[in-house]
């Protein structure tokens, strides 16, 4: 039970941390991509930042914080994978391009923790499930 209400929270909040990011994305993606320097000089690249940063984090968020209420193993199955995806990528990064700013070390550092924490509640879930059975 506790890590059922652990695991609820844990969605909810991360679900808030993605609208956050689809908020801010859609109203002012130039601030958004201005935290890593790039410039959004035409309306394609308006475009692609609204969509993925913005649309993409809008829907995820609005799905995490649905897991949380119903089917919280498959809200973090994409919190693995979509965190999984920025840890593999940064640090690939991290290897080929050298070191990135303070604001992408520190999303290195987020994403991590989400990865690590999404994966130990996973395992408490199945774990759960097996003595349930």
């Amino acid at each position: 039970m506790r890590t059922n209400t652990i695991t609820k929270a844990f969605l909810v909040l991360i679900g808030l941390a993605f609208l956050n990011v689809a908020i801010q994305a859609l109203l002012n993606p130039q601030a958004v991509m201005g935290n890593v320097g790039i410039s959004l000089d035409n309306p394609s690249a308006l475009n692609s930042i609204r969509a993925y940063y913005g649309g993409v984090n809008l829907f995820f968020g609005l799905f995490l914080a649905y897991s949380a209420f119903r089917g919280q193993a498959t809200g973090l199955i994409l919190s693995i994978l979509y965190s999984g995806g920025f840890v593999v990528g940064r640090l690939l990064s991290l290897s080929l391009d050298g070191q990135p700013n303070g604001f992408v070390t520190q999303w290195l550092f987020v994403e991590s923790f989400v990865l690590i924490v999404s994966l130990l509640l996973y395992r408490a879930i199945n774990r759960q499930q097996l003595v349930a059975i």
